[in-house]
């Protein structure tokens, strides 16, 4: 890397250019500044005095889901009102109705939508961001900046330029019935920061934020809609808490444009009992204006609140708040009323009429500063597309995800890691509906889930309570809840008593979809091993949970209050540590060069080069694709899923037989500088005594390819040097002058067709082999001949591995998988002799043998000589899924390290990931295959596999690679023996290697071309 070299010119060069650029955006700022002063001063001129006082007035446009209010229209053109505000409903006719109105306004119109969640809270159909509470429990402030961008540009596209958000209430009363979730928490530090990124998000892309509600409705108990709230709180304490929020935004650059007065009695700030502050002049006008110096728009809370209504006549509140120093009167009760009043007022009070000209002047200069003042019709066209980008849901996602909070965690019970499968319970209390917790957990752990509804039956919940001694663990989801304290955010004391009987049953973890303060009422909360609080119940947050439980999502929240037993800044964080499955979108991967992995892989299908396959690739420990294509077999009757195992031939080579080196190695059981001779003494007496296993590893020790030890078992015996290495139906075929092969088959003095005390090895249905015959297979292997010590791939050094990790450790090979790795990993479906563990039909079938074992080979390996080994060898044996061979892949491209724990030594990993004969022109690793050391095209690997990345082939249709450089896993599994190993389509049309390149391809701002272009006819 260069190294750039500061002297002092280059700093004052530096400094100039960004002098001049800073420079050059405050004089356009200027300049537009300028121009809007300018038009607000022309149209101001030209407006009668009821047309200025309209200026001052947003009305509500409709009732939410209600119809347009039809009185609007003579209201715009009688009184040229300054904008109208909306609620709920559907965006098309919302668009339409803002045209329409438009179009016969004289003064273009403001429109405001209190959309403080983004335009979800009021339209249909459109993003729904989390409550600024759930926010509050978010650690990344910028992903809120990013938020409020994308709500701007929402916004926009609906033609609103003014949304009432953020809340900047700092929320002190557990009880507060109307703020509650909608704040950002009870610390004021916290609440001005969160809100600073969420304002700047909106205001630097031209969007008027709304800081509301001034001068703080925190700490109350009631609701302004209803009555007339009254703060307690001291001068010093308002000073200290309530308004600390808002002296952070109008610091900003650029600050926040306007603030939202409240109705709320503050007898600290207003002598005059039971004084709406809205009203309030030393509120208003003393406290906001003169003393905070605030220059922005000043709007009123909506007039036809009860916190106002119920004290004055319609135009008396409007008059009153007018006076106060409010720039916009928010939908008051009586347009006309108001309007005469203030008209009155102006025409006999000089001071009156100076209010009337600055506050009109002021919403004619945001007008044009928000773009309201081009009057731009807004298109319906691809409107509701438009509203619901990707990204734009991608970024509420990610906000729900990030929330999720363990404030509990006894014994580290959380995330669950399972060395030995455990039993789990989800009981999901408040519904009889699945949600998406269920599936994304089971899609980690298997589970019973129980379902309790809204109010069930005592029989229901004793019918649970007496199934969860059974478990080991339950996870307690409590969902549809709601945001009301005063409804006991929707948890009923018989659900409170039921999850507390509960938890004396078996270890458990509460996981509530709900308010923070939900925690209030529960009183015990140590009965509970793990508390999880998820604060809002969407599938956003019943993922994520689920994920943070199953250790395949980082736990990052922390609590923005106090409640319950716990204080506000509760959070336990931890890692993921395992897989888990996402979006490309998280692993900014471009979907549309995706697509083209579906299109390779159904062309696979359509060319019968397999009958189906699974392919995943994840980024960073990200699923990203996961998708299985075609059926079992060419029949077309069981498609094929996810779930489904298949023989991975020599991917065995390095998921099994190079990690379990490793961890020896590690373990100073053995160490690859040495001869094998010295872990395996028979080796002394042949002509393998000197060969190292660095040289075994990396197929450099002159091995032969093979041995088709199968063929000495048949019943017709063939001359031994005659005997080819590839394609033996083919030669015996054409030795034998056989047009039927069915006469070749297995020596019956060899073979039974039944276990028993001598014949206990399983080679496929129907058929065991001597137990002793191994023997003859590794005399084989000791008499085979040496060639030169150049690259030549062979199989049968992995035969001896697999022998010398069962004399040194003194147990069965797949054994020690099982207990040093794979279990370790929370991985059950890597497994040798899978009809063991598993119905067969989990598993793919491969070839049907019409020379040795003369059936369809289903559960049982391919290979021959490890079928011979009754299913466990060091070469071929290893069935598994793709989820769990991508985790094991994971797991050594971060250096060893899965579900939480160490599994293998990292030095050890980057001891095995070298080449050591690359002077040879020898591209592998010990154990792993390696890029090519120059790339050609119809090889081993995609042109974009870093020099860094490993993994390996299989001769059934199988492949994985990982690549540390750029975090990308890999796994491609086919069955493409299925029914003839001769098929070699697969190779031919380079379709493994081609679809490994569209995945980096999905990366690269400019794709790599593909070997051969393979499209579905």
């Amino acid at each position: 890397m260069k190294h750039i070299y500061f002297n002092k010119s280059y700093l004052c060069i530096l400094f100039f250019v960004l002098g001049t650029l800073t420079g050059t955006l405050d004089a356009q700022n200027s300049i537009r500044q300028q121009q809007a002063e300018r038009w607000a001063d022309s149209v101001y001129q030209s407006l009668t005095l009821e047309q200025r006082i309209g200026q001052l007035i947003i009305t509500r446009a409709n009732n939410p889901n209600g119809p347009y209010d039809t009185k609007i229209e003579n209201w715009i053109e009688k009184y040229d009102l300054g904008g109208v505000s909306f609620l709920a409903g559907d965006p098309v006719k919302q668009v339409l109705q803002i045209n329409q109105w438009n179009k016969r306004a004289r003064t273009p119109l403001f429109v405001a939508m209190d959309a403080e969640w983004g335009l979800g809270m009021r339209l249909k159909g459109t993003v729904s961001y989390p409550y600024q509470m759930t926010l509050g429990a978010v650690s990344d402030d910028s992903l809120l900046f990013q938020m409020g961008k994308q709500i701007v540009q929402q916004c926009r596209r609906m033609g609103i330029q003014i949304n009432f958000a953020p809340v900047v209430d700092v929320n002190t009363n557990p009880l507060n019935p109307v703020i509650g979730m909608r704040s950002f928490g009870e610390n004021p530090d916290s609440v001005a920061n969160k809100a600073l990124w969420y304002m700047k998000g909106m205001e630097e892309n031209g969007l008027i934020a709304c800081a509301k509600h001034f001068p703080g409705h925190g700490n109350t108990f009631q609701d302004s809609h209803k009555t007339l709230p009254v703060i307690t709180d001291s001068k010093t304490e308002i000073e200290k808490t309530a308004l600390l929020p808002y002296r952070a935004l109008f610091k900003s650059q650029p600050p926040v444009n306007a603030v939202m007065v409240a109705h709320l009695s503050v007898p600290a700030l207003e002598h005059r009992k039971h004084f709406p502050s809205s009203l309030s002049y030393p509120v208003v006008t003393g406290l906001l204006k003169d003393k905070m110096h605030f220059k922005g728009l000043i709007i009123t809370d909506a007039l036809d609140m009860k916190g106002v209504s119920l004290q004055f006549n319609h135009g008396d509140a409007a008059l009153k708040a007018f006076l106060a120093g409010n720039d916009i009167l928010l939908t008051p009760n009586d347009i006309p009323e108001a309007v005469a009043k203030i008209k009155t007022e102006v025409l006999k009070n000089e001071k009156a009429a100076q209010r009337l000209k600055e506050s009109c002047k002021k919403v004619l200069y945001y007008k044009y500063l928000s773009g309201a003042a081009a009057r731009k019709p807004v298109d319906t066209l691809h409107l509701i597309s438009d509203l619901n980008r990707p990204d734009f849901h991608h970024t509420a996602n990610q906000l729900f995800y990030r929330a999720i909070t363990v404030i509990k965690n006894d014994s580290n019970l959380l995330p669950f890691q399972d060395t030995v499968p455990a039993s789990t319970a989800i009981v999901i209390v408040g519904d009889n509906h699945a949600g998406t917790f269920e599936p994304v957990f089971r899609q980690y752990f298997p589970a019973k889930v129980y379902y309790l509804k809204k109010n069930a039956s005592s029989v229901d919940k004793n019918f649970v309570l007496k199934q969860l001694p059974k478990f080991d663990r339950a996870v307690f989801c409590v969902v549809k809840t709601n945001s009301s304290a005063a409804r006991h955010f929707g948890i009923s004391s018989d659900e409170i008593a039921f999850l507390t009987a509960a938890a004396q049953k078996t270890k458990t973890v509460l996981n509530l979809f709900a308010s923070p303060y939900a925690l209030n009422l529960f009183h015990n909360p140590a009965i509970f091993q793990a508390i999880v609080v998820s604060y809002q119940d969407t599938w956003q947050t019943q993922k994520a949970s689920a994920e943070v439980i199953t250790g395949t999502r980082k736990a990052s929240g922390h609590l923005p209050v106090t409640a319950g037993h716990f204080v506000a800044g509760t959070g336990m964080t931890f890692p993921k540590i395992r897989l888990r499955y996402g979006t490309p979108q998280e692993v900014g991967a471009d979907t549309t060069v995706l697509h083209e992995v579906d299109s390779i892989a159904l062309a696979g299908i359509n060319m019968h080069a397999y009958p189906g396959c699974q392919i995943l690739a994840a980024k960073n420990g990200i699923i990203f694709y996961h998708k299985a294509f075609g059926y079992q077999t060419y029949a077309d009757t069981v498609p094929e899923n996810m779930h489904f195992m298949y023989d991975l031939a020599s991917l065995t080579k390095i998921l099994a037989t190079t990690v379990a080196l490793i961890k020896q190695q590690e373990d100073s059981i053995i160490n690859v500088n040495n001869k094998l001779s010295a872990y395996l003494p028979m080796l002394l007496y042949s002509n393998k005594k000197d060969l190292g296993m660095k040289e075994i590893l990396s197929h450099q020790a002159g091995l032969e390819d093979w041995i088709p030890f199968y063929l000495s078992t048949l019943k017709l015996h063939l001359p031994e040097k005659s005997i080819p290495t590839t394609n033996v139906l083919h030669w015996i075929k054409v030795v034998l002058g056989k047009k039927n092969p069915d006469s070749v088959g297995p020596d019956t003095t060899i073979y039974h067709h039944k276990i028993s005390e001598l014949y206990t090895v399983r080679v496929a249905q129907n058929l065991y082999l001597q137990k002793d015959y191994h023997y003859h297979m590794m005399q084989q292997i000791l008499d085979s001949p040496l060639g030169e010590k150049k690259y030549q791939y062979s199989g049968l050094g992995f035969y001896l591995f697999k022998a010398m990790t069962e004399r040194l450790n003194e147990m069965p090979f797949d054994q020690y998988l099982y207990k040093k790795i794979y279990h370790r990993m929370g991985l059950y479906r890597l497994v040798f002799t899978p009809r063991r563990y598993f119905p067969y039909t989990q598993t793919n079938p491969t070839e049907h043998d019409t020379v040795w074992r003369m059936q369809q080979i289903w559960g049982d390996v391919h290979d021959m000589g490890a079928a011979m080994l009754g299913g466990v060898s060091g070469n071929a044996g290893l069935f598994g899924d793709a989820h769990d061979v991508a985790a094991l892949m994971q797991m050594l491209m971060d250096y060893g390290r899965y579900d939480g724990k160490q599994i293998l030594d990292s030095a050890t990993i980057c001891l095995f990931n070298h080449r050591y004969f690359a002077a040879d022109s020898n591209r592998r690793g010990l154990g792993f295959d390696k890029p090519l050391l120059r790339y050609e095209d119809h090889k081993s690997n995609c042109k974009s596999a870093s020099d860094e990345s490993f993994g390996h082939s299989g001769f059934t249709g199988t492949y994985t690679w990982a690549d540390p450089k750029n975090g990308l896993v890999y796994v491609f599994l086919s069955n493409r023996v299925f029914p003839d190993m001769n098929n070699d389509k697969l190779a031919k049309e380079d379709i493994r290697t081609n679809i490994h390149q569209v995945f980096y391809n999905a990366f690269l701002k400019k794709p790599v071309p593909l070997v051969k272009e393979t499209d579905v006819p």
